[in-house]
């Protein structure tokens, strides 16, 4: 024993950890130091362009995302280093529509991340959460029929109901000069209460009482600023939102939002004595539990639930950031405005238009359509970007190999600025674009990127030119 403790070796591990207690701050932040170091210069991505805080820890992806102008940093980021760049150690975003298409395309084995999981609900995901693909594609495809065009349509009724309260309240602003309308409040109460029409035949009444009843939007946009945040370094959630002592902590419980009682109420409600439910009627929630009735097995009353409620959830809110984004765009620019004015107004004149425009008939407004893609090149609803990871054996992606453990994004408000694509003028809302001889080619890189939990089809979705 006495030979053991006056070993050489063991007076070395002594004074080392004497020494790394007496100087616990500068050991702990030399190991930090160190860390970095290596996660900055020996990765496999350590040739990857981008800024040095970024190749070193995820915190930059955190304060970026913290300070809520994420797609405005990554467009910095791309013109100061190229289409690609390194966004934290182990991440790298793309900058050029053929990358994200390699990353997209069905069948390269590219999986959701762990950003996705921290999303709510935690026990019961959706098709946006879900990060394991068979049941992602189970839930996919039984969702599809529900969300189809043709769907849609038979839902009419409700959503021009709504169109009709929506003028009526503008109509009421227009009449009163003294008073200022809110335009993109109303856009986002209208697509609540749309939705909530669409999913569950009943309205919220954001619209009606023009208010935020029981703050449920900014719940959502809280939830939603969470979810960006931690998403990031998604093994801290368990700290936060998802901490085991939450449930016997009564201060920190979440309340439900209206439409999460109203989706509650609405599955209960048409749940039968024998515990079947009544999947009569055209709303998307009746939908789904034919869907269920057909595969209870594969598609349980959880996966219509979380659908139906999605759908609303976050749905509503892309929808109404898209629909602030084109009036935003179009009356800040006379010159289109006049243009749209001209076009609605004489399509009107002519018969063409209905006192409700129907679909068909908006799909012939060419440059209403044009307008309506510029909405979505310049300024797509989500400013995240879409993380993905690569497969087990490594994979090309735009002419470079790319190990596993690497995680892919790509960000709409990135790839829509391709001058190679979309012209030099990439940053100016400019639908006559849409006219020109390479509209086509313009139209196969449009990217519909949403991070709508309700999404039927994956988020890299391209939309055909007309």
């Amino acid at each position: 024993m006495d030979n053991v403790k006056s070993s050489p070796d063991n007076s070395l591990v002594a004074q080392v950890l004497i020494f790394a207690k007496a100087h616990f701050i500068l050991v702990t932040f030399l190991a930090i130091v160190v860390r970095a170091l290596y996660k900055r210069y020996a990765s496999p991505l350590r040739d990857v362009p981008g800024p040095f805080l970024a190749s070193c820890t995820r915190l930059w992806k955190v304060w970026s995302t913290y300070n809520g102008h994420t797609e405005l940093d990554h467009i910095a980021l791309h013109k100061k280093y190229g289409p690609i760049v390194r966004t934290s150690p182990n991440e790298v975003s793309f900058g050029t529509c053929n990358a994200a298409k390699d990353i997209f395309a069905v069948g390269k084995g590219f999986h959701k991340t762990m950003f996705y999981s921290v999303f709510p609900p935690k026990h019961a995901p959706d098709i946006f959460t879900e990060v394991r693909e068979w049941k992602h594609a189970q839930m996919k495809r039984y969702a599809v029929t529900p969300y189809s065009l043709a769907q849609m349509q038979k839902r009419s009724g409700p959503i021009e109901s709504m169109i009709m309260l929506l003028m009526e309240h503008l109509i009421k602003y227009a009449d009163d000069s003294k008073r200022v309308c809110n335009l993109g409040n109303l856009l986002h109460y209208f697509a609540f209460d749309v939705l909530g029409e669409v999913a569950f035949s009943k309205s919220f009444g954001f619209l009606d009482a023009e208010v935020d009843i029981e703050g449920s939007i900014k719940n959502i946009d809280d939830v939603q600023w969470y979810d960006g945040i931690v998403g990031q370094i998604p093994e801290t959630d368990i700290l936060f939102r998802n901490n085991p002592l939450r449930p016997y902590l009564p201060f920190w419980k979440p309340e439900p939002t209206t439409m999460t009682k109203i989706a509650v109420a609405e599955l209960e409600k048409r749940k039968k004595k024998d515990g079947t439910y009544d999947s009569t009627g055209i709303d998307l929630l009746a939908e789904l539990l034919r869907a269920h009735d057909g595969s209870p097995d594969k598609f349980s009353v959880q996966d219509v639930f979380s659908i139906a409620h999605g759908a609303v959830f976050a749905g509503s809110d892309s929808t109404a950031s898209t629909m602030q984004s084109f009036f935003y765009s179009v009356l800040n620019k006379p010159d289109v405005y006049a243009k749209l004015q001209r076009e609605v107004d004489e399509a009107q004149k002519s018969g063409q238009l209905s006192e409700i425009v129907t679909y068909a008939e908006a799909q012939k407004l060419d440059y209403f359509q044009a307008c309506l893609k510029e909405t979505f090149r310049i300024r797509p609803a989500v400013g995240l970007g879409i993380y993905r990871n690569v497969p087990p054996e490594g994979i090309m992606i735009d002419g470079r190999y790319y190990p596993k453990g690497t995680e892919v994004a790509v960000n709409g408000w990135v790839l829509h600025r391709d001058k190679s694509i979309f012209g030099e003028d990439v940053d100016e809302f400019r639908p006559e674009r849409w006219f020109e001889k390479d509209a086509k080619l313009m139209g196969g890189h449009l990217y519909n990127v949403s991070v709508t939990r309700s999404e039927v089809r994956q988020i890299s979705e391209v939309a055909n030119s007309k």
